[in-house]
This record gives structure tokens, sequence and C-alpha cells, in this order.
């Protein structure tokens, strides 16, 4: 299973052009994406290295609300909830591949969707995604097949305009999750993928124990509050387990608080 991380979907109320605004005045251009005309939602995209942060929102909610896709659900059902990263999305060159090898592992997915969005310049893009079937309370990642070689489609996004050279050459390094228990998590997610070993320890101010797991060049860490204060705690209890902070490589001049998630 050849797996790379592909973007992070940051759920967001605003439209997406204030996230592009956010980011500009940060000093690092972010682009619009366009619109899911069949899943009612639209975007706004910041790529870092070969991966990159979708911020999401819904533009219609009538359609969005009877969309099939998982990833749509899972964004109306959650935003009532507040703002957040609410997804994880692996690259593969071998969507149908992935498919069967999850099915050899014991997991039942669903159908492979096909998605398409329409460009800001007017052109369609279109990929395919895999989901899980079972996964309570949307723990888990899904995956996305864009069908042509990474290399082709860096240098398309270059020539697009779609590239910060400021942040060409970065990349996510670290994902914190927030974690009712760190260690259970980090095991669950070692049964779908190829990752490393958990290593487990206390964080430097003594407010979480944590379990980092690696898969490909990103690290995610799972933080489990042991005290009744921190983010960690704030976002269990409002939002569940997800993710809420994102370290880049090198790291930014300064941090980023936006849409209730810090990058830095």
């Amino acid at each position: 299973m050849n797996l790379a991380l592909d973007h992070l979907v940051h759920f967001i109320k605003a439209e997406p052009s204030e996230a592009v605004e956010k980011w500009e005045n940060a000093g690092y251009k972010a682009v619009m994406g366009g619109s899911h005309e069949n899943w009612g939602t639209y975007n706004s995209l910041l790529y870092i290295g070969q991966s990159y942060i979708e911020f999401l929102s819904i533009e219609s909610n009538h359609i969005a609300s009877a969309a099939q896709n998982p990833l749509i659900k899972q964004l109306t059902e959650e935003l009532p909830l507040g703002e957040g990263i609410g997804q994880f999305c692996f690259r593969t060159s071998n969507i149908e591949g992935l498919k069967a090898e999850l099915k050899r592992k014991g997991f039942e997915t669903l159908p492979i969707f096909e998605g398409s969005r329409r460009r800001q310049d007017g052109s369609m893009l279109s990929w395919k995604m895999l989901f899980f079937k079972e996964n309570p309370d949307y723990k888990y990642p899904f995956f996305i097949d864009w069908g042509v070689e990474d290399d082709r489609r860096f240098e398309e996004l270059r020539h697009l305009g779609f590239i910060d050279e400021n942040l060409e050459n970065k990349k996510m390094e670290e994902i914190f999750i927030a974690s009712i228990d760190c260690e259970k998590s980090a095991d669950s997610w070692q049964a779908i993928m190829p990752i490393s070993m958990a290593d487990v320890y206390i964080s430097s101010d003594g407010k979480e124990k944590r379990a980092s797991i690696g898969i490909g060049s990103v690290k995610l860490t799972f933080c489990q509050p042991l005290q009744d204060e921190g983010r960690a705690l704030e976002v269990l209890k409002k939002r569940g387990e997800k993710p809420f902070s994102v370290q880049f490589s090198p790291g930014l001049e300064k941090e980023l608080i936006l849409f209730e998630a810090v990058y830095f």
C-alpha cells in the first residue's frame, strides 16, 4: 500500500475566499478552488509541498444536505458543532488495488466515488475517492486517486499559478489530533495502514499523553488530555476526536490561528 498525505480538509462556515484572504494577510498565497456542483460545496486551497489544505464550505444547503458523499455528510453534520480540521486524505495511484487490499485486511469500503469540480477558469477537474463503509465518528481517513502522476499534476498546478514559492519546499510534518485514548487511537490506525510503531510520551507542559505514528513523510500525534485544561481537551468537548493543529517544516515565521485550528 503506497500512500502519501494528499490533503487535510478544514471545515469552515465562512466563504472560502476568506481563507484565501487570511493566508494572504500572513504573507502566503492560497487560491480559490471552485464549486462541487453535485455536492453543494465549494473550496479554497493552500498548497504545501506536494500536499495541501482544503478549506471546505457549504455553497448550497439544499444540495449538500442530500449529498451521498461521506465527506459532505460529515461536513453538514459537524459544522454546526464548530469549525476545524475534519478529515485527512491519503493519495494513491491505484485506488482499485487499494480497495482490494483493504478488503483482504478485513475492511469493508463503499463503492469508489467519482468526484469533480469546476475551476475558476471554467475547466473541470476529476478524481476518484474511496471511503470506509464503517467509520464511527469519522475517525479514519479517506483516499484519493487523481489519475495522473504526481510530478505531472504538480507541474500543471505550478503552471496555473496555484503554488506559492515560499511553501513549495515546505511540508506538513506533524498533525496533532485530540484523542480520548492516544495509544488505542494509534493502534487502530496500525491495523489499517503501513505505519511506524507508536512513540508514546508526555508533552513538555505535562498536559497531554501523546502517541505519534509515521505514515510516509507525515507524523500523526494523538493527544490525550491529562489535566482539566488544554487545547486537546477543548476540541474533544466541542468536536470529538479531531485534528486541531499542524506543524510545517520548515516552520512558518509566525503561528496562525485560523477557523479554530493552529498552523505553525
